[in-house]
């Protein structure tokens, strides 16, 4: 039979501190008041050891049920007794069960959250933007613009901003609700135009260079007007928000992820924009040249002429940049451009000179 041994006991309400006698028996662990005040019974399964048992040290248990409850036993033999009969308390590290358990179900819930920022996010993207008030989006643009063009200066020559100012008005005349948009050069040698988030529009000094009039940059232009008409820029900036929670969540350093964005080009060269978006963003560049009367062929005599490039790879790294990585095949894009030839132009030559020496 085991032992009784004589300890103290606090239920955790009062400051009392009561002397009692406790047993191990086959049902749970007895304590008796040595007044005969109270009894209390812990099942073994319910008790834990506050700390492990230590020489000279009186062994400290409480219990699940009552869990400000301390009980304290001096006794060795007390140990030894427990040893035998509840051996899960002397369990440390993986061993115990209840933190195989607490582990498990983390890992679980972490698990849940991170697929659902990974797949539910992306999925979501669309619906969300389109709850973005403007005021934000435009103010996250103008913050990763800032970003992106880190040390890259603006193009502001006057002729040539008045002149993209016309381009731009042309594009946007028709469009109902109209859309508020900033546009502007950067210059920078490639052959590259990207939109983010809040209207803002950017194309390279590269890209005007490389066109041969002004219908390819309308044409361009056009596209990108796409990309901020479908809020493109902000699925792609809620889902890198959505990787950054979840970097953020197993590491701590979401916010790196946000800087390496910056550092390395930016939300869209980070992610891409999916062929699906590209290819809605080319429908509808394509009816807004038809809609505002220029030509359609445009855009597919530009992609013709850098498909040479792309074939060699300048388009990773080299002049052509990332702007056509994500894109979908240039062949499938000449297909689907409409040669529609208009005879008007997107500028007069006046203008069309004065936009090619924005960056002078």
């Amino acid at each position: 039979m085991a032992g009784a041994y004589d300890g103290d006991f606090s239920d955790g309400h009062t400051a009392a501190l009561h002397e009692v006698v406790a047993q191990a028996q086959n049902d749970g662990l007895h304590i008796n008041s040595k007044t005969g005040d109270f009894t209390e019974h812990w099942k073994f399964a319910d008790i834990r050891a506050i700390d492990p048992p230590r020489a000279d040290t009186p062994f400290r248990l409480t219990s699940q049920t009552m869990p400000d409850a301390r009980l304290s036993v001096a006794s060795p033999e007390f140990v030894d007794d427990l040893r035998r009969q509840a051996p899960q308390l002397f369990l440390t590290g993986f061993a115990q069960p209840t933190l195989r358990r607490n582990l498990a179900l983390v890992i679980l819930v972490l698990c849940i959250l991170g697929l659902f920022l990974w797949q539910g996010i992306p999925r979501l993207s669309a619906p969300l933007a389109q709850l973005v008030p403007a005021q934000w989006a435009q103010k996250f643009g103008e913050t990763y613009r800032g970003r992106l063009l880190s040390g890259v200066p603006i193009c502001k020559d006057a002729s040539g901003t008045a002149a993209l100012a016309v381009l731009t008005k042309r594009l946007t005349n028709s469009l109902s609700p109209p859309l508020k948009l900033n546009v502007v050069v950067a210059d920078k040698a490639q052959v590259n135009a990207f939109a983010l988030p809040g209207g803002h529009i950017v194309i390279m000094r590269g890209l005007l260079e490389k066109a041969e009039n002004s219908d390819e940059v309308a044409a361009v232009l056009a596209h990108e007007i796409g990309h901020v008409s479908r809020r493109h820029p902000l699925q792609i900036g809620i889902h890198v928000a959505g990787i950054g929670m979840l970097v953020d969540l197993f590491t701590g350093e979401g916010s790196t992820l946000m800087g390496i964005a910056g550092d390395v080009g930016g939300l869209l060269l980070l992610l891409g924009y999916s062929r699906d978006m590209e290819r809605e963003a080319d429908a509808y560049g394509r009816n807004l040249m038809v809609t505002t009367g220029l030509s359609t062929g445009a855009i597919a005599r530009f992609f013709a002429r850098l498909e040479p490039a792309a074939k060699n790879g300048e388009e990773i790294g080299g002049e052509i940049g990332g702007y056509f990585s994500s894109h979908p095949p240039l062949k499938e894009r000449i297909k689907a451009a409409e040669n529609t030839e208009t005879g008007r132009r997107a500028l007069n030559d006046t203008d069309w000179m004065a936009l090619q020496k924005i960056c002078r």
